[in-house]
């Protein structure tokens, strides 16, 4: 009987051994499998990250920001930076150019515009002295306007800010309202006394040929 036992207990501890070293076996085996099988998990992420990085320079804030500029150059500047002026005026006001006909009662007079006289200069037949008078007079009268367009806007900006801002009282109403006026009445009168300054070098065959210039431009 004890022979027996023993017998038996040899018995299973020998299958243990051989079932440890067969499953050992079959771990090793498996091992190689498992690396190959990570290698291609490797390469596609590779992969990703590589195809990813164009994608990010493409689509870059800076790019997009280009981008916009190029297709739309000119969105931005039609829109007056003034809410109480249209771009018309603001841009007239900023480049000297005069839309209310500030001249209009010296021109109808036959008291030209200066510029208007150069322009024509070979046509009406003016002398070198003449030319170079009556071009200082223009340089001057177009520094002139072009300074106090930027006072006008200025002083509406400023306007707009008390207005806006809810500080203000009366006073200032009526200090920065009048300067208004006195900026625009200032503007005029340099634009009025370089034409009567123009008409003082001219002749009146010349006055009327460049009139008659004028009528069929």
């Amino acid at each position: 009987m004890i022979k027996k036992l023993a017998l038996s207990i040899c018995i299973v501890l020998f299958l243990t051994h051989v079932n440890a070293q067969t499953t050992a076996d079959s771990t090793i085996k498996n091992l190689p499998d498992n690396t190959t099988k990570h290698k291609p998990d490797t390469t596609i992420r590779h992969k990703t990250d590589t195809t990813a990085k164009p994608v990010a320079i493409i689509h870059s804030p800076d790019s997009i920001s280009k981008a916009i500029a190029v297709i739309h150059p000119a969105d931005s500047a039609q829109h007056s930076p003034l809410k109480t002026l249209t771009y018309e005026q603001y841009s007239a006001l900023l480049k000297g150019e005069d839309l209310y006909n500030m001249n209009l009662v010296a021109v109808l007079n036959h008291f030209p515009m200066p510029d208007e006289v150069v322009k024509y200069k070979k046509r009406i037949d003016l002398s070198p002295i003449q030319i170079n008078k009556i071009t200082a007079i223009a340089t001057e009268l177009h520094r002139k306007r072009v300074e106090m367009g930027g006072i006008i806007i200025k002083n509406e900006q400023t306007l707009d800010d008390l207005f806006k801002g809810g500080k203000l009282d009366e006073g200032s109403v009526i200090f920065y309202a009048n300067r208004y006026g006195l900026y625009q009445g200032e503007l005029r009168t340099a634009i009025l006394v370089a034409c009567y300054n123009t008409e003082r070098l001219l002749g009146p065959a010349q006055i009327k040929h460049l009139e008659s210039l004028e009528n069929h431009k």
